[in-house]
């Protein structure tokens, strides 16, 4: 299984996004501004290689809030560094956050962690790229099943490959392994994934 994973800057967005009707309406639930106009420009550059795919963006439908069209699964993330989303004929999800920062990885932790994952963190030489690499995995895990996360922060037993992109850990989730298609910008990239 292949899945396509699409990553730009933040300061690349859309200034006229073209977006059909339905799109336009699920993207209008952002009351934030900022938050809209990033998710208008997901949409917008996912549009263009889903018709670069073939896919009829009239049938763009959203499932739970999961957006579905033809037999394509598409999961959108962003931070205040990124935006992105991945594509594939198998569901998948994706997730990007920054670093955690010292001040919050214990608290954190201590909060999100299972005991399985806390063994790791306790043993783990780099805490806070851990903690976010777990968490931006139960993130992509909630968007792939379309129920976010759950309150006990459930760690689902998927595949997941994450890779690091300056201060920012970026997670791809399915259910059976995959190879991974990076662009950056519209451009065919390597990533050195972590472990």
């Amino acid at each position: 299984m292949i899945i396509s994973l699409y990553i730009y800057d933040i300061c690349n967005l859309v200034k006229e996004p073209i977006l059909t009707q339905n799109i336009l309406e699920h993207t209008n639930r952002y009351n934030n501004l900022e938050k809209r106009r990033i998710s208008e420009s997901n949409y917008h550059m996912a549009c263009i290689k889903l018709k670069e795919l073939g896919a009829n963006l009239d049938s763009f439908i959203f499932d739970n809030g999961k957006p579905l069209i033809d037999d394509y699964f598409i999961s959108f993330s962003h931070n205040k560094s990124y935006y992105g989303f991945s594509i594939s004929k198998e569901n998948n999800g994706i997730d990007i956050e920054e670093i955690v920062s010292d001040d919050l990885k214990d608290k954190l932790a201590k909060r999100m962690l299972k005991e399985n994952d806390y063994k790791l963190y306790n043993e783990s030489n780099n805490k806070n790229e851990l903690l976010t690499r777990i968490w931006c995995e139960i993130e992509a895990a909630g968007k792939m099943d379309g129920c976010g996360i759950d309150l006990h922060f459930n760690h689902p037993d998927y595949v997941y490959k994450s890779f690091k992109l300056n201060n920012n850990i970026i997670t791809i989730s399915a259910k059976e392994d995959f190879e991974i298609e990076l662009y950056i910008n519209n451009v065919r990239s390597n990533a050195i994934w972590l472990m």
